[in-house]
């Protein structure tokens, strides 16, 4: 058997932006290979690249993204260290691999993204990603070609520009823009945040920053091992965001944070972030036009994993606007939601720790394999992120066709606040179909709930 790695546990540290990374990007090859795993698609073998958290390969096909669904691949994985057990996830994709001695063989559909684990190790998945051939467009701005590494420092994006990563490229720094419309970032390949902070340590550099930006469109790219935030829209109207990956390995590394926009799709993405997989704030960190309203954001068909700290699916902290409303997770996984242990971490989250009313939020047709934080978590709080002085309501919250399938079950929490001149009480919750372990809630304490300060539970 592999003798099991053992990681300290990592600390944020407040740390100024850099204006240059620890170190250049020579070529492609200085990403890492993986010195555990060796895959073959179809026969041909593949590049399996590999850190201290993961390893991943991100093959592409050159068809339409609509003929991926039929195609099959056949994929054979070596593995270089001895092991004993192999799972596969998501487990709904019914995959049953086939073993011989230090060789796994298995069959999956080209259109499905799924995950190896060995052991029950989380530090040592591989992670299979396949995707449509994005081709380039004709109106290309800014392009990066196969098989070349590039330093890019801060890219400032203006309106119509266009940045087009071809499939092999790793391109090392951060994409801006402020008041810029109709930008698009598209390709199949890198953006690499790695070399920018120690390799267990946050970093201050935010990847992806559109400001004020409306038709925003970001497709097919990977967002790789960001020292803090990887893809933040700003006061935007109208973002797509599709066929995204994001892969960060650091505390404070968020996946996606969606911050005081209007119109936001989110579809077919993986996230693995060692903080909040998705965030919905309004918050002037990027820009004071960040305090504005949150309406209209769909996040459907995406798989998530959610490691040590934050939240797998959040609205919050920082909710500094008059209302975050009309909010949809629909038809997602989470593969896993590890242990935090700072009494904020969960699945299904809002942290409403300012002024804003929070209402009309739906998380529907939701598969959560491993939960080993909380499940709902949702508070009304004066925290440190805090810094309106009034607090704001939490309203209608919907959950219908919602499944645990693990065999963990955990514990939620709905929280109002009361202070001597201020009381806010959440209220109107809904509950239609939410089974855990294979058993239907039909109540507060089925659920295993802790409800204080907050009225109106409905279940169904």
């Amino acid at each position: 058997m592999r003798e099991k790695v053992i990681m300290n546990k990592q600390e944020y540290v407040v740390r100024p932006h850099k204006k240059e990374p620890l170190y250049v990007l020579n070529g492609v090859d200085d990403l890492k290979i993986s010195d555990l795993y060796k895959v073959k698609i179809n026969g041909k073998e593949e590049t399996v690249y590999g850190n201290e958290f993961f390893h991943f390969m991100l093959p592409v096909f050159a068809v339409e993204q609509e003929a991926l669904k039929d195609m099959t691949l056949c994929v054979e994985v070596t593995v270089l260290e001895s092991f004993e057990s192999v799972r596969m996830r998501p487990s709904s994709c019914a995959i049953e691999p086939e073993r011989e001695k230090d060789i796994i063989t298995f069959k999956v559909p080209a259109d499905k993204r799924v995950i190896l684990e060995l052991d029950g190790d989380l530090l040592c998945p591989l992670y299979l990603f396949p995707s449509a051939k994005i081709e380039r467009p004709e109106n290309t701005t800014y392009e990066f070609r196969k098989g070349q590494a590039y330093n890019i420092g801060c890219l400032e994006l203006k309106s119509d520009d266009v940045v087009y990563i071809e499939e092999g490229a790793v391109v090392s720094g951060r994409i801006h823009s402020r008041m810029a419309d109709r930008v698009k970032i598209v390709g199949n390949g890198i953006l690499y945040g790695g070399n920018w902070h120690k390799w267990d340590e946050n970093g201050a550099e935010q990847m992806v920053v559109p400001v004020l930006g409306e038709d925003v469109e970001i497709r097919g790219v990977c967002l790789l091992d960001g020292g803090s935030w990887h893809l933040v829209p700003v006061a935007c109207k109208n973002v797509r965001i599709e066929n995204v990956n994001i892969m960060g390995k650091v505390i404070t590394g968020d996946g996606l944070d969606i911050v005081g926009c209007e119109n936001v799709t989110v579809r077919n993405c993986f996230i693995r972030a060692n903080d909040d997989c998705i965030s919905i704030k309004a918050v002037e960190f990027q820009d004071p036009s960040g305090c504005a309203d949150v309406r209209n954001i769909l996040v459907e068909d995406c798989l998530f994993w959610n490691a040590e700290f934050g939240n797998a699916l959040e609205i919050g902290y920082e909710t500094r606007c008059d209302e975050i409303s009309d909010v949809v997770f629909r038809n997602c996984e989470v593969v896993h939601c590890e242990y935090e242990g700072n009494q904020s971490g969960g699945v299904l989250t809002i942290h409403n720790a300012d002024r804003a009313w929070i209402h009309d939020i739906y998380y529907e047709n939701i598969r959560i394999e491993d939960a080993q934080e909380k499940f709902i978590d949702i508070k009304t709080l004066d925290s440190k992120y805090s810094r309106d002085r009034s607090r704001g309501m939490i309203q209608d919250i919907h959950f219908k066709n919602i499944e645990i399938t693990g065999e963990n079950f955990p514990v939620s929490i709905v929280r109002g606040f009361e202070m001597a001149n201020e009381v806010c009480r959440p209220h109107g919750f809904y509950f239609d179909n939410v089974v855990i372990c294979g058993k239907k809630m039909e109540s507060v304490n089925g659920l295993r709930m802790v409800k204080e300060l907050s009225d109106e539970f409905y279940f169904v």
